[in-house]
């Protein structure tokens, strides 16, 4: 279950980095956090987890090899300590070779915490009577008293060298006479099966991070086959997706202000058509985002102008126009549309933004820049300043 959560925790750390990279830095690297974090956390776990895997035989196991009488006779070959300890005793790897009172003889290593007070029992050389779990082993546990002293003259142990190592297998546990396991066994021959399972479980949960922004994955994916790192949504094609996008989530076409970035469009709109309260929309990385009020707030309904108004599309080839021209880079230059100022000195909206919609951007190097004006329609208003 652990190993399950580290996958999926993986999965998911790895769907937070696609999300930063399709656009959404804010999110995609909270995600990443989060899950970089349990994904430590859980093979921290695991590793521990590792040390302490002690086998403890239940009773009832004991019990029934017991009755049955699968019995024999072990020698401590060699006893080590694996550095654990549980409760302050030591978890001990110990090297028995076991020959049962039917059946062949065998070697394997059993571990167990040995208490401290009976590490003498454990001393490499002794022998030791032992309950056979299952016919065959190699699963044993320590059962002193068990073997009459003709059966313990009669079992010889041989050499270790000359009988089969038996290792016992991992994650398994005896119940019932059998041998029982997880599903998915943890040992070589389940290996295959088990990373398959996690590489599934991996890539599910990447897809659940990365399914509420699918809506960016195919321009991102376009963007780097053109050589672009990102998608710039100041292009004709990437600029009209964001567009209708917000469109659709605001509900309506009235806008009091538009900027655009190359990596994101702000929108501020008002609440419902004819008010004038005023919230802040923005398009990002393939997903619109309300973001409550907008500051500042517009003082009239007038500021407020259709999105037929403006052909947001010749935004990129009047950028370039303007970067030619002037001879300084396009960059991270961003563009906002408002209306522009009433400049009537006799208007009752003198000094408001209740003119023509206009398009506006600067462009910059470490030694100049320029402003441009444009027409909500894109035409150059005025030359570079």
């Amino acid at each position: 279950m652990l190993r399950l959560l580290a996958s999926a925790a993986l999965g998911a750390a790895i769907g937070g980095l696609i999300v930063s990279l399709l656009g959404r830095p804010d999110p995609g690297m909270l995600i990443l956090g989060i899950a970089l974090g349990v994904f430590l956390a859980t093979t921290t776990v695991i590793r521990l987890a590792g040390g302490l895997a002690v086998a403890t035989p239940s009773p009832a196991a004991v019990r029934e090899a017991r009755d049955g009488r699968r019995l024999g006779r072990a020698r401590v070959d060699a006893v080590r300590q694996t550095g654990t300890f549980l409760n302050e005793q030591p978890v001990c790897d110990i090297d028995v070779t076991v020959a049962a009172l039917t059946g062949d003889a065998w070697a394997t290593t059993v571990r167990r915490i040995v208490p401290l007070t009976e590490l003498p029992a454990y001393r490499t050389g002794c022998e030791r009577d032992v309950a056979i779990l299952i016919d065959g082993g190699p699963e044993i546990a320590f059962a002193d008293g068990e073997l009459s002293p003709a059966e313990i003259e009669r079992l010889v142990v041989p050499p270790r060298s000359d009988v089969p190592l038996r290792p016992v297998p991992p994650g398994t546990r005896i119940g019932g006479g059998r041998r029982r396991g997880p599903l998915i066994g943890v040992g070589r021959r389940g290996r295959p099966l088990r990373l398959t399972l996690f590489a599934l479980v991996a890539v599910g949960a990447a897809s659940v991070v990365v399914l509420p922004f699918r809506a960016a994955v195919v321009p991102t994916l376009e963007a780097w086959a053109d050589g672009r790192a990102s998608v710039d949504l100041r292009q004709p094609d990437e600029i009209e997706t964001a567009a209708r996008a917000l469109r659709e989530a605001i509900g309506h076409d009235r806008v009091v202000a538009i900027t655009v970035l190359p990596d994101a469009v702000v929108v501020d709109a008002p609440i419902s058509v004819g008010a004038v309260e005023t919230d802040e929309w923005t398009y990002r990385g393939g997903r619109v985002d309300h973001d409550g009020p907008a500051r500042p707030q517009p003082e009239l309904a007038a500021e407020q102008f259709s999105w037929d108004d403006v052909s947001l599309e010749r935004l990129w080839p009047a950028m370039r126009s303007a970067a030619d021209e002037s001879g300084l880079p396009v960059g991270d230059a961003v563009a906002r549309v408002v209306r522009s100022t009433d400049t009537d000195v006799q208007s009752d909206t003198f000094i408001r933004a209740v003119g023509p919609p206009e398009m506006t951007f600067s462009l910059s190097d470490d030694y100049r820049d320029a402003f441009f004006r444009l027409s909500a329609q894109g035409v150059r208003l005025d030359p570079a300043g």
